[in-house]
């Protein structure tokens, strides 16, 4: 599996396996979401995406925090339906923790996600903050 980068042509392809994963999310609002990384805001998500033979499996994304700028926020991690339970939503955690490490705040504190599934992120070392945080997601957090 290779990460890199994703690249605003990727998109559509990205909006795909967010549409497989979370079909009641409005389409209208992902599209914003993903093409922000390509906007003229001065503070932007990075989108990172982990392919194969040229087909997109999973993305995700990470940003500083509104809040404060010790704290990244991990959003968006998506699997491909078809190779859930294989590995790779655990690779593209660890390639966005590595990256966040690497990023240019090295004062960066806090790694912040909310999800459904607790169980999985708490294998990287992330832990509840709180419950039902943005209806039925858990905040959790990682130091690093």
């Amino acid at each position: 599996m290779k990460f890199r980068k994703a690249r605003k042509e990727y998109i559509p392809q990205m909006v795909e396996l967010i549409k497989t994963n979370s079909p009641k999310y409005p389409q209208n609002i992902v599209l914003q979401e993903l093409n922000e990384m390509f906007s003229n805001s001065l503070v932007k998500p990075t989108y990172i995406i982990g392919e194969e033979k040229g087909k997109i499996l999973a993305f995700g994304g990470y940003i500083y925090s509104w809040a404060d700028n010790n704290i990244f926020n991990i959003f968006w991690v998506n699997v491909d339906s078809k190779y859930h339970g294989k590995g790779i939503g655990a690779e593209l955690i660890k390639e966005l923790i590595a990256r966040i490490k690497k990023s240019k705040n090295p004062k960066a504190k806090l790694i912040t996600l909310s999800c459904k599934i607790p169980s999985f992120y708490s294998k990287f070392g992330f832990k509840e903050i709180t419950q039902k945080y943005d209806r039925d997601y858990v905040l959790m957090g990682m130091k690093i």
